[in-house]
């Protein structure tokens, strides 16, 4: 008797499930997989981050001759996600208590497993049907980052980790940099002699002035995400640190804006006679998915098969999709129906999870 996505889903959300604590949710879905007669294994992305589960991974064997396509959801959510108890309300499943519901991204998960439920009885052919749970992708990709996807012989990807109805496909999302700018002035009894002291937080103040932050343009946004510094009300402040972010579609863009934040610290601290260091990082590369390209091709198909509508997203954030398009497999993110996440009000319509099985079998078997 087959389970059914909504149980499966309203199982697997009781899992407690943090970031790079995800133990629990990667015996539990090795368990599960195991219980549908198939071997999935752990690599090591988990002992090379810190964490206390790697990525686990399932290959369903198909013909070696037709296209093979690789399934994501990541295992984690973002706090509070102990003790999470779904229940059915209004047509919704919600979070019962104080937690997230975990739907972001435990649906797509969820979507997976009834995936490996479905194909036990499919009678018809497919090539090899890969399933990818990856760890902490809410503090950074970090699964993603560390898949070694050279063991997996996928033509393409499938990411099931957008939010709304079933239809939407992530064609763009944005490169991303993170900055940490650290300012040293020079530290005075603030009461006393303040003319001797060189303030850092006026510093940083004054560098955050010289920059435009938030939407910068439609492809373009930056933010100043923590401030850090300072000892006492009646010192100078010598020393504060400022963390931010800047993201874009457009890599020239985010080149030249991230060169615009470093520059504004420059100025601030050389006129303050202050010193200043400014490192950027990158994050993860953007990504852009073309009309031809066989996974969205394969996706409108199977989606006018089911007469949804598709309905393209230009994102503003990243996922797992970033990491593995640039990896070489290209992959597409699409929603599972997941609504308000990141929010203890988070919540999936339990007519568009009970749709997902329909739609994972086609994309998992068209030919």
């Amino acid at each position: 008797m087959k389970k059914g996505i909504v149980k499966e889903f309203m199982d697997i959300v009781r899992v407690d499930n943090e970031s790079l604590d995800e133990r629990k949710m990667a015996d539990y879905i090795k368990g599960r997989l195991s219980e549908l007669g198939y071997e999935s294994y752990e690599d090591d992305a988990g002992e090379k981050a810190g964490g206390t589960a790697g990525n686990v991974i399932c290959r369903i064997e198909g013909d070696p001759n037709l296209q093979s396509v690789m399934f994501l959801a990541h295992m984690d959510s973002v706090f509070p996600c102990k003790g999470k108890v779904p229940v059915i309300k209004d047509g919704y499943i919600v979070s019962e208590g104080d937690t997230v519901l975990g739907s972001d991204d435990l649906a797509g998960a969820a979507a997976m497993l009834s995936l490996a439920e479905n194909l036990k009885g499919y009678d018809g052919n497919h090539g090899d049907v890969w399933l990818v749970f990856t760890i902490a992708e809410e503090i950074g990709l970090v699964g993603a980052r560390n898949l070694d996807t050279d063991k997996i012989n996928a033509d393409f990807a499938y990411v099931l980790d957008s939010g709304g109805d079933l239809g939407k496909g992530t064609v763009s999302a944005p490169s991303h940099n993170t900055f940490r700018a650290v300012v040293t002035g020079k530290a005075a009894h603030a009461g006393m002699e303040p003319e001797k002291g060189i303030n850092a937080i006026t510093v940083a103040s004054k560098a955050i002035t010289m920059m435009e932050l938030g939407r910068i343009d439609h492809e373009t946004t930056a933010n100043i995400g923590t401030i850090n510094g300072g000892n006492a009300l009646n010192i100078v402040c010598d020393s504060v640190e400022v963390r931010g972010e800047v993201r874009s579609r457009n890599l020239d863009k985010l080149e030249k804006y991230s060169g615009i934040v470093t520059e504004s610290f420059r100025k601030a601290a050389e006129d303050a006679g202050a010193s200043i260091k400014v490192e950027m990082d990158r994050e993860y590369n953007s990504f852009v998915v073309s009309e031809n390209q066989p996974v969205l091709v394969r996706y409108r198909k199977v989606l006018d098969d089911m007469g949804i509508e598709f309905e393209p997203e230009h994102s503003g954030g990243g996922s797992d999709t970033n990491i593995i398009f640039n990896k070489g497999i290209e992959a597409l993110t699409i929603s599972c129906g997941m609504e308000q996440v990141h929010q203890t009000s988070e919540r999936i319509k339990v007519e568009t999870l009970e749709r997902l099985p329909e739609l994972m079998l086609k994309l998992a078997t068209f030919i």
